[in-house]
């Protein structure tokens, strides 16, 4: 048997694709790859979760309903705004720069 850590290919794989990410990708899969009814929803549960979670565990179930819903709906309208405000002008900027 040999001491020494074996890695495996994937985590290899998982290391090439981790140094390839830059936030202007993260960006442009948000803005245009993903689809907006499945963002809204993505950061819904996102603030809900978030939220939700915690205010359960320190306030219960009503305050978690409450806060978690009114943290999805924000995350929800922040993603909205960056759709129809931010974006174009990321995509604009990148545009420009080429």
């Amino acid at each position: 048997m040999c001491s020494g850590a074996v890695r495996s290919p994937a985590f290899v794989n998982a290391r090439v694709s981790m140094s390839q990410f830059n936030l202007s990708a993260l960006l442009e899969f948000i803005g245009h790859d993903l689809s907006p009814v499945r963002a809204v929803i993505l950061f819904f549960v996102i603030g809900y979760v978030a939220v939700g979670l915690p205010v359960h565990f320190r306030q219960g179930a009503a305050s978690r309903d409450v806060w978690g819903t009114a943290a999805g709906v924000t995350m929800a309208a922040l993603y909205a705004a960056f759709l129809v405000g931010v974006y174009p002008w990321l995509h604009h900027l990148s545009a420009v720069a080429r």
